[in-house]
């Protein structure tokens, strides 16, 4: 190969990209390099962690508040669930193991077995009729078993005051009779001394088994009834009255009478008590209490404090 080829001047390429490709780029590095802060910590975010041990255990205290908080409703909607699962049943069968009611008045207390004890635990509703019937049916022959709900097992049950209201009469119908007990309130207002102390007298007298038609009321009449507005089966054989006699002053007004066949003790303080707390309501003191000395009236008396 000779010497000339070497020499000779190369071919000048015509394409446009081959012009680019051979120019030549400059780079200016005479600007200096700027330094950039490290980008905060967000401490917006539930993952993000304070630096300062102090603002760790504030969020650690209401990190286990909140979960105590959760914790506390959790078992609360348990509660609820299970409530709204038990019935009547079950509470009979708790009461009766605790020998808090009789086989009689669990049998009585039977036909209500399929109400949900959840109803219990509703403040402020409206009662329905077998709600009210169970709470004083219970109430009446089993007060111990109804305060052990009410105050043990915190059910929702009527108050003693709101069953009281229930029972009470404005009419000839068993119970309380509400327009005497007015009327000896205005009387003690106008005369004092003469109707402000009474004496509280109580019988209870035999009476004719019979049904009949009231055709007034529209009811059938001759049943047990302790003005609480529930329909008996069991034909009445006697009538407790409940009458109120002036300590000074010849005057008496009976205040109250029931129709039943078999009342026991407890029931009969629970009629006492009434009595004397719409009495008592009314400024009307109570000095003493007359009946006979039947074993009910005594046993009554001895659950009442007394000794004879």
């Amino acid at each position: 190969v000779s010497g000339n080829y070497f020499s000779q001047p190369l071919a000048t390429r015509k394409t446009k990209a081959s012009r680019k490709a051979e120019e030549s780029w400059s780079v200016d590095c005479s600007q200096d390099f700027q330094e950039v802060d490290p980008p905060l910590p967000n401490v917006d975010h539930s993952y993000a962690l304070s630096a300062s041990p102090a603002g760790l255990k504030t969020r650690l205290c209401e990190a286990l508040a909140r979960v105590e908080s959760l914790e506390h409703e959790l078992r609360n909607v348990k509660d609820r669930e299970r409530r709204a699962k038990k019935t009547v049943r079950d509470l009979l069968e708790d009461l009766k193991g605790k020998n808090l009611i009789n086989e009689d008045l669990k049998e009585r207390l039977g036909f209500y077995s399929d109400l949900p004890v959840d109803f219990l635990s509703k403040q402020g509703h409206e009662y329905t009729k077998e709600q009210r019937e169970f709470a004083l049916t219970l109430h009446l022959h089993g007060p111990k078993a109804y305060s052990y709900l009410r105050k043990s097992l915190h059910l929702g049950l009527p108050h003693p005051h709101t069953l009281q209201r229930w029972m009470s009469s404005v009419d000839a119908k068993p119970g309380l009779n509400m327009m005497m007990l007015d009327m000896l309130k205005r009387r003690q207002e106008e005369d004092p001394a003469k109707y402000g102390c009474v004496t509280l007298m109580l019988d209870a007298m035999a009476i004719k088994k019979h049904i009949q038609y009231n055709p007034q009321t529209q009811n059938m009449s001759g049943f047990v009834d302790m003005g609480d507005g529930m329909n008996e089966t069991d034909v009445a054989t006697e009538a407790l009255v409940f009458m109120v006699v002036g300590l000074q002053g010849h005057w008496k007004a009976p205040i109250a009478y029931y129709l039943t066949n078999t009342l026991s003790p407890d029931t009969q303080k629970v009629l006492i008590l009434h009595a004397l707390e719409e009495l008592h309501e009314r400024g009307i003191r109570v000095l003493c209490i007359t009946m006979d000395g039947h074993a009910s009236n005594i046993s009554m008396c001895t659950q009442l404090g007394c000794q004879l």
